[in-house]
């Protein structure tokens, strides 16, 4: 049953001392400490002095959570052991007094916890003195026979361990031990006096201790960015980003997340980027979310610097491309939209027949769909020449002919009833050969035209009136299938 009751004990101490006591450790914290112990003379030919009651005071900075630097200043009475023989001329002394003001590091193995244990080290003066029992100055004479006060004073060296329990923020309980080592830097007692060894000084002084210390925190850091509360113009910044001088993150490539959490530390300014500061993609092609100008770019699809891609593939990105829908294979300008030199209404790179004349009908491959010509020349009565109107109607045939290179026309003359068809056949083809005359020379292959005279047996018009006569003295043209 005992044994049970100190395996709880055991147990709820340990518990108790690993809880969280100082967050951010010892870092910007002073302490006030007073202490006090005992204090023993080691390492020494004779055991002149007994165990004597020590105190000391210390005032200490922490620069990092685990460590702190200060000042400590130490006084111990000890008394004469008088069952000890000393120096002749000394057995009066009946008390030790002495001083040590060392510079002390302080580090702390579990600075977070309650129970903290820390080592100590420093170096510094220190200084002793001895009185008689009438508190007197205790004199001695050197080995010159030269009288002088029993004092000295030496260089330490020191070093100790010890452990902290914190009560609160402010307040901890110490417990530990330190070991002085007095070296002979600064003693009198190793040049004219000679006496350190025949006094059979000691070379070490043991102390133990118990105490109180004080912190306060000198100014406390809440976001632990290194920059205090009341410097701090962003009191709330994250665990881990980098700040400047006024505590605020630095995020160099502006993605929104700080430096030193920012694991893509180099995005393009304007890219969306996740909780971790590397740049998204939702279409996968390559440009970041932010900066695509197309964001539902379809898979594997060739893009450009701003993430769209040339849809209707006519050569102009669909950012640039007013004309998006494009058919595959027409010309576009610069816009992205067709081009229709010819007006026809079927794009160049598409249109077989680019030289449509305005006006004419075509098909889906740009070539026009002629079923007739509605163009007359017209002659007066016996006459078979062209006037300026007639050659410009003769112009408009000649154009549809170099429209379709592959069209062949008939050319029919025509003669009213005037007279008989022995002259009128031969003068509708003359009326025939001059329009036929006129369309080689323009420059119409030859082999495409068929000139022929029929008389007056195919009126348009009744040959009654002046006007329908008229209108009988023609050329017309028939296309050849």
């Amino acid at each position: 049953m005992r044994k049970l009751w100190v395996s709880a004990i055991v147990v709820s101490l340990i518990l108790f001392s690993t809880q969280v006591a100082l967050p951010d450790g010892m870092h910007n914290k002073v302490g006030f400490g007073v202490k006090g112990g005992f204090g023993k003379h080691m390492m020494a030919d004779t055991d002149v002095w007994k165990v004597g009651p020590f105190g000391n005071a210390e005032v200490k900075f922490g620069l990092h959570k685990n460590i702190m630097v200060g000042l400590i200043g130490t006084y111990g009475a000890v008394p004469r052991n008088t069952d000890e023989k000393w120096w002749n001329g000394a057995e009066s002394a009946d008390e030790q007094h002495n001083f040590l003001a060392e510079l002390g590091m302080w580090i702390y193995l579990m600075p977070e916890n309650k129970f903290n244990p820390y080592l100590d080290l420093g170096t510094g003066i220190y200084s002793w003195y001895v009185q008689d029992e009438h508190n007197k100055n205790v004199f001695i004479q050197d080995l010159n026979g030269n009288p002088f006060r029993l004092s000295d004073q030496q260089m330490t060296i020191m070093f100790g361990a010890g452990f902290e329990y914190v009560i609160s923020e402010y307040f901890s309980l110490d417990f530990g031990g330190r070991f002085h080592y007095l070296t002979e830097y600064f003693s009198q007692m190793t040049n004219e006096k000679d006496l350190r060894d025949t006094l059979g000084l000691p070379d070490g002084l043991l102390e133990g201790y118990a105490g109180l210390t004080l912190y306060y925190p000198v100014s406390k850091d809440s976001d632990k960015d290194g920059v205090v509360d009341k410097d701090d113009d962003c009191p709330n910044t994250p665990l881990g980003c980098l700040v400047d001088e006024r505590g605020c993150p630095l995020d160099s490539d502006g993605d929104g997340v700080c430096d030193g959490l920012d694991q893509c530390p180099n995005t393009p300014r304007g890219c969306e980027v996740d909780m971790n500061g590397c740049k998204t993609d939702s279409d996968g092609d390559g440009v970041c979310d932010g900066l695509d100008k197309c964001p539902n770019t379809p898979r594997g699809m060739k893009v450009n610097s701003k993430g769209c891609p040339d849809t209707d593939g006519d050569g102009v990105y669909d950012d640039e491309d007013r004309c998006p829908n494009t058919p595959k294979g027409c010309q576009v300008d610069q816009r992205g939209c067709p081009i229709d030199s010819d007006g026809d209404g079927v794009c160049d790179g598409l249109d077989k027949c680019p030289n449509t004349p305005k006006g004419v009908p075509v098909d889906a491959s740009g070539c026009g769909v002629v079923e007739e010509i509605k163009i007359h020349v017209t002659f007066p009565l016996n006459l078979a020449t062209l006037d300026k109107e007639d050659m410009i109607k003769l112009d408009e045939v000649y154009d549809i002919l170099a429209a379709y290179m592959d069209m062949r026309l008939e050319i029919a003359g025509h003669a009213d009833s005037t007279g008989n068809d022995a002259i009128n056949d031969p003068l509708s083809q003359r009326r025939a050969d001059a329009v036929k005359k006129y369309l080689v020379k323009k420059g119409v292959d030859s082999k495409r035209l068929v000139s022929k005279g029929y008389g007056s047996r195919r009126p348009i018009a009744t040959n009654k009136t002046k006007e329908g006569r008229r209108q009988n003295r023609r050329v017309q043209f028939e296309i050849i299938r």
